[in-house]
């Protein structure tokens, strides 16, 4: 099986919402990690499960999800990159996104 993946056409442009909990926890367990790259990759890449929240994978908040966010975690977590931007991976309550493209169809905000 040939599986063809062309940049920038693998991706889920991010609904409108203005809370989001933890930019970059696009499996919604309060926590930024590897756990979060993967599930965004799977859903790109190999048909899995959407994050439940668009915004909250948006890790890079470009106002999409796609593959440079899952790079933008990985790159965070093991590089010294820079964080999430906020609201970042150590907040703990329900705040405005003051992203250009803020957006959540569901998560703990809603």
């Amino acid at each position: 099986m040939l599986v063809v993946v062309v940049p920038g056409l693998a991706h889920g442009l991010v609904g409108y919402d203005e809370m989001i909990m933890v930019r970059g926890d696009s499996n919604l367990n309060y926590k930024v990690d590897m756990a979060d790259a993967l599930m965004i990759n799977n859903w790109l890449f190999s048909g899995g499960v959407a994050p439940p929240c668009l915004n909250q994978a948006d890790a890079n908040d470009d106002g999409r999800v796609d593959v440079s966010d899952s790079t933008f975690i990985l790159n965070w977590l093991f590089m010294g990159g820079p964080a999430p931007p906020s609201p970042g991976p150590y907040n703990a309550v329900c705040r405005l996104d003051a992203g250009v493209n803020p957006g959540c169809s569901s998560g703990p905000c809603r």
